[in-house]
């Protein structure tokens, strides 16, 4: 699916899927002329061979000039706040059409946003898959049912409230609709006249990886510049102009805000960016309260959406409802987080920096002896995931 960066006189400032581009802004044509400059600069890949550096910086070099140029160029177009926009578009012209300078910010923007909401090892369960499916429904059910007989409830509670109804099995379109939680609303005693289906459900998460984790693979000289992107949270406040962590609180990832229900095979999806929501409207042009529309990504083509329930086999179109337990209410996931994460698929899938990640976190392949014709590009792979790892444990 990479594209090449359109050019600027083909921009349409009516396309929703780009959010409001304004021409007119010189600044923004600025920045998109850099974009379009480096992508066709083929310097990029000689510069990083003259750089001369410890081992743990040649990470950010590894990047083509192209790959830098459309994930800046497709961030401008694709960025999820007006505020984001404008912080980009400074970013880059400050850099002042710097190589070094430009490649190290689009080495943030992969591992340090897109790479968040990306999560290489797959979903992982809140109930243990060594647990019969049976046994798993029957305790969920008795568990909940003892839960749902207090009136309030400690944060831990509530947590557990959430992988009991992501285990709970009920005859409703929740299988069809990986992430239509309204029947998870009913009660736990109408549950119980139901025999348990074959198919489960997960507590699926939009942030997937640590934000306060370090980042690291850059020069000396970009990291000077770039000294406010230490932390993934930093650059989501920057480019998604909320505070993550204000947003999620104690919870941290754990947040109901962050979490949602949804088949394995949904969860996945969504994981490796290959799905993703935006807001659905109504004829009126105006926003529906915690509705979206579902993008999902299919041998890196982009479904039409009237293909997606056919092809992917989930509505393409879902809502959230908030959960009410007792005097308590389980929101919906938060439109900030699902429409970053949306932005970040865009923003991977155009710009060939999903294909990046996928290569770049893939599982090492065996390896017997060093002569065989991959041991040194495998060993050196590993090494730079082990080095990116390390700077962020």
């Amino acid at each position: 699916m990479p594209q090449s960066l359109p050019a600027f006189d083909n921009l349409d400032p009516n396309d929703v899927r780009a959010y409001s581009l304004d021409l007119s802004d010189l600044s923004l044509r600025t920045a998109y002329d850099t974009c379009l400059w480096l992508e066709s600069f083929s310097g990029l890949e000689a510069f990083a061979t003259n750089l001369e550096h410890d081992r743990s910086h040649s990470i950010m070099t590894d990047m083509s000039s192209t790959l830098s140029a459309r994930v800046l160029g497709y961030a401008l177009l694709y960025a999820h706040s007006q505020a984001g926009r404008g912080a980009l578009i400074r970013e880059i012209n400050e850099c002042n059409r710097d190589l070094e300078l430009l490649a190290g910010l689009a080495h943030l923007y992969v591992f340090g946003l897109i790479r968040v909401f990306r999560n290489p090892k797959g979903p992982t369960p809140d109930i243990s898959s060594s647990q019969s499916p049976r046994h798993s429904f029957q305790q969920a059910l008795l568990d909940a049912e003892h839960l749902l007989q207090k009136t309030s409830f400690t944060a831990a509670e509530l947590r557990k409230l959430v992988n009991l109804f992501a285990c709970i099995s009920v005859h409703s379109p929740i299988y069809k609709a990986a992430f239509d939680i309204n029947t998870a609303t009913s009660t736990v005693r109408e549950s119980l006249s139901f025999r348990p289906q074959a198919a489960a459900v997960q507590v699926a998460h939009i942030i997937s990886q640590s934000l306060s984790e370090g980042i690291e693979g850059v020069t000396p000289a970009a990291r000077a510049k770039f000294d406010w992107a230490r932390t993934a949270s930093a650059i989501i406040e920057r480019f998604g102009d909320f505070n993550s962590r204000a947003l999620l609180g104690d919870w941290g990832l754990n947040s109901p805000l962050n979490a949602f229900l949804s088949t394995n095979d949904s969860h996945a999806a969504f994981d490796a960016l290959e799905m993703w929501l935006t807001p659905a409207k109504t004829s009126d042009d105006e926003i529906k309260a915690n509705t979206y529309n579902v993008n999902v990504v299919v041998n890196h083509q982009l479904l039409p959406s009237q293909l997606v329930p056919d092809v992917a086999g989930v509505r393409n179109q879902v809502k959230f409802e908030p959960l009410t337990v007792g005097s308590q209410v389980i929101p919906a996931p938060h439109p900030e987080l699902i429409g970053l994460h949306a932005a970040c698929a865009e923003i991977a899938h155009r710009s060939g920096a999903a294909e990046y990640l996928e290569e770049f976190f893939r599982g090492i392949d065996s390896i017997s002896v060093m002569t065989e014709p991959d041991a040194a590009y495998e060993l050196t792979r590993s090494l730079k995931v082990l080095q990116l790892v390390r700077g962020t444990a």
